[in-house]
């Protein structure tokens, strides 16, 4: 037959603090886990100048940084220039701030040094080019907001 042990009020004060110790150290563990990361966004383009180009930007955290995949329709297109411009579809600054590797059948996939939250703050757009000679006829837009 088992020994059982008597519980003696000085037992249990001697293991209440080492218990209370423990768990406020959890607590202050669990405080400082990292913050989720942003969900992923996904915007569709708009179509320009008859050019029949659409499709998607999706937006994923990596950190400090956001990874930028376009994926249009028809796939077929040339080689087409992508860039995320300051301002919006409608009156973009025509310098880049931040250049996206070019759209070659129907896709394209960059890591952009900037996050989803900085990108989707306002007054940015990504605009898609028909190719590298005619870098001012615009296919397709979409402002992130």
């Amino acid at each position: 037959m088992p020994t059982l042990i008597p519980r003696s009020p000085i037992l249990i004060r001697g293991l209440a603090i080492p218990f209370a110790t423990v768990a406020m150290a959890l607590t202050a563990l669990m405080g400082c886990a990292p913050a989720a990361a942003p969900a992923a966004r996904t915007v569709t383009l708009q179509t320009l100048n008859d050019s029949g180009v659409t499709g998607t930007v999706t937006f994923a955290a990596l950190g400090d940084k956001t990874s930028v995949e376009i994926a249009v329709d028809p796939g077929a297109n040339p080689d087409m220039p992508a860039h995320i411009h300051p301002g919006t579809c409608d009156n973009l600054t025509p310098q880049p701030k931040f250049p996206l590797e070019n759209v070659l059948n129907g896709s394209s996939k960059t890591d952009v040094p900037a996050s989803i939250d900085e990108l989707f703050a306002g007054d940015l757009a990504v605009n898609i080019h028909r190719s590298n000679d005619d870098l001012k006829t615009y296919t397709a837009c979409v402002d992130l907001r």
